[in-house]
């Protein structure tokens, strides 16, 4: 059975994809065997990167339109890309039995692989969190910006409030230098492990490199298209590091199921009469909704930047006892 991991991040734009990517032809061109999925439902773009148009993706899966092995593309980089999807109405309508059947079918189809990295949405969501539950190491990918850090302290806290026991670890991004990237591990390291008793591995760091950009812009890989870059680098490092870690059990139906029942669950409601914005709001109505969630979004965002604040200010001085949160 492969090694699964899950590569997600608290808030979008970390770099996810690229370090799927990178990261994963690193370890192929280490003579491992490797798939990279993409489980970003609605916003999958690991093919765009590779230059790729997929004629099948896993809704042909679900649907029983095709195989696993039908739709995996074998790319010019020694790995194989899984093409992911978003949720249809069709999806919606799959029965638990015909999602149990599908389950053994790819857990079949998927075996034949050393690493499976899975490039999965961002965020805290109900349904990321449940599909998280299921994978026995989470990478989770962090900036230096202030939101980056709150909503990756935020997402480790849900995972191990939840009773995650897998292995949480990190890998800073778009920093300046090592020595950067590693102020941001201590940071979510030190909170982690004194609030949550939950301790995080480092990766290592993706410098910010406009060579990434240009890699992108060409839709091919960095690690590829600069193979002596700096940033080309930093994924090496942290293919290496990987290489060095023991391989955790892996409950490899679970898995599938829990992305199955995602990718069934993300699928579009029918249509229904659009709702006017126009007019006073009314409580209960979909503007009154809206509105409740993004205050809300709002409170959460305001709480957590604070726990970061006071985690900064009881780092800098170690003697203060700070609350249990």
């Amino acid at each position: 059975m492969p090694r699964v991991i899950a590569i997600t991040s608290g808030k979008g734009g970390v770099g996810k994809s690229n370090f799927v990517l990178n990261v994963g032809i690193s370890l192929a061109m280490m003579d491992n065997r490797v798939q990279i999925l993409d489980a970003d439902l609605g916003l999958a773009n690991l093919d765009v990167l590779l230059g790729i148009r997929p004629h099948r993706t896993l809704e042909d899966v679900v649907l029983g339109r095709a195989e696993l092995n039908d739709i995996i593309i074998r790319t010019d980089y020694k790995i194989d890309l899984i093409p992911g999807c978003s949720g249809t109405q069709d999806m919606a309508d799959l029965s638990g039995e015909q999602i149990h059947n599908l389950v053994k079918s790819v857990s079949r189809g998927a075996g034949d692989t050393d690493y499976l990295l899975v490039d999965t949405s961002s965020g805290i969501s109900t349904g990321v969190i449940s599909f998280l539950m299921a994978v026995p190491e989470v990478i989770v990918g962090v900036s230096p910006e202030p939101t980056s850090l709150t909503d990756a302290y935020a997402l480790i806290k849900v995972l191990k409030r939840n009773g995650y026991d897998g292995r949480i670890a990190m890998f800073s991004s778009m920093v300046k230098n090592s020595a950067a990237g590693h102020t941001i591990y201590k940071k979510i390291a030190s909170a982690s492990r004194r609030f949550l008793d939950t301790p995080v591995g480092f990766l290592g760091s993706v410098f910010s490199d406009e060579k990434l950009t240009r890699a992108v812009s060409d839709q091919v890989p960095a690690i590829v298209r600069f193979p002596t870059s700096d940033i080309a680098r930093c994924y090496r490092v942290i293919a290496l590091t990987m290489l060095g870690q023991n391989t955790p059990q892996a409950d490899y139906d679970k898995f599938w199921s829990r992305l199955l029942n995602m990718i069934v669950r993300s699928a579009k409601p029918r249509e229904r009469a659009a709702e006017s914005f126009n007019g006073p709001e009314r409580e209960g109505s979909l503007e009154h909704t809206i509105h409740d969630i993004l205050d809300e979004q709002r409170r959460t965002r305001f709480l957590l930047e604070r726990i970061v604040a006071r985690i900064e200010r009881d780092l800098d001085s170690p003697s203060r006892q700070g609350p249990v949160i």
